[in-house]
């Protein structure tokens, strides 16, 4: 895949606040790209833990020939690790954080990054479902902050959701939109904030669903899943549900679709699960129900399968 031209100089560093699973994918991802990334997390151990697991990102890149020889080392060689969140945001363009999904602690360390970062920075938020109104209210210049939360992991998965809160600046998200546009990433814009942004929404309506097909005994955890991947997944890989019901109208569309076909979603609706919390029988039955559907395979081993098969579509559906 062609790399992106690095940012201007003034504008090619990243600063990384969060080493866990997600910030060690951004920076792997960031540093692919040829931007300088700076690690940081107020944890000893997990920023070593982050470095290793970045370097682990990158060399997966390159065995995928996502990233050549030249492209590999100069990765690696971008990539520093800090215990100073100042010198981490210092200087940097953006700033990814990747912290733990707490308004407390997000604030905390917002508050901080708001007081260290060059004035011309955006701070983006990988939350996952926190809205960034919130947390803009510790800050003391807000409007240069936003949610860019990833799907995981992020130095794979081109979609990125951005989401402004009631003081983020809209050249702000312009200049964030076109930023990861330039880098290979699938920005969507939200208009509004809702708990869960977009993508997350979707998955867990999904997933009620698919739980509650297992609870009521309809099938097992591994043919809900199978069904799923193995039939809608796949169209889902190329297109969403309102471009496939478009197509699933034939010559008149979506309106066709709606009028003729449209209907027949009142009874399935009628016929799903509601619930607004997990049933008590849940984690016995998925857990057993994962068990026997992952038999003796590692996790670490699926993860690598499901890595492997992400580039795999990646290519096949964005290479020219």
């Amino acid at each position: 895949m062609e790399r992106p031209v690095p940012m201007d100089s003034r504008s090619g560093k990243i600063g990384i606040v969060g080493t866990g699973l997600i910030g060690a994918s951004w920076g792997a991802f960031y540093a692919s790209k040829g931007l300088a990334v700076s690690l940081f997390d107020a944890d000893a151990s997990a920023r070593q833990a982050g470095r290793e697991r970045t370097f682990t990102y990158l060399t997966f890149l390159k065995e995928q020939n996502l990233l050549d020889a030249e492209g590999y080392d100069q990765a690696i060689a971008s990539v520093t690790l800090t215990d100073d969140l100042s010198e981490a945001v210092g200087g940097a363009r953006l700033i990814q954080e990747s912290v733990s999904e707490r308004y407390d602690v997000k604030k905390d360390v917002f508050r901080q990054i708001d007081r260290a970062a060059p004035p011309d920075a955006i701070l983006a938020s990988s939350s996952s479902g926190l809205l960034i109104s919130e947390l803009q209210t510790v800050m003391q210049h807000p409007g240069r902050s936003l949610i860019a939360h990833p799907f995981n992991p992020p130095h794979l998965i081109p979609l990125v959701e951005l989401v402004p809160g009631k003081q983020t600046a809209p050249e702000v998200l312009a200049e964030a939109k076109a930023l990861f546009e330039s880098l290979g990433k699938v920005p969507v814009v939200l208009n509004q904030e809702v708990p869960g942004h977009i993508a997350n929404r979707l998955q867990a309506a999904v997933w009620r669903e698919a739980i509650d097909l297992v609870l009521k005994g309809v099938a097992s955890v591994a043919d809900v899943d199978k069904a799923l991947a193995v039939g809608p997944g796949i169209r889902w890989a190329l297109m969403g549900p309102h471009m496939i019901f478009h197509l699933g109208g034939g010559p008149g569309g979506i309106q066709h679709f709606i009028d003729h076909v449209g209907v027949s979603f009142d009874k399935l609706w009628a016929d799903m699960a509601s619930w607004t919390s997990l049933p008590a029988e849940t984690t016995d039955a998925l857990v057993s129900g994962v068990r026997e559907e992952a038999g003796d395979t590692p996790a670490a081993e699926l993860a690598r399968w499901r890595d492997e098969k992400i580039v795999q579509l990646l290519k096949a559906i964005h290479d020219d």
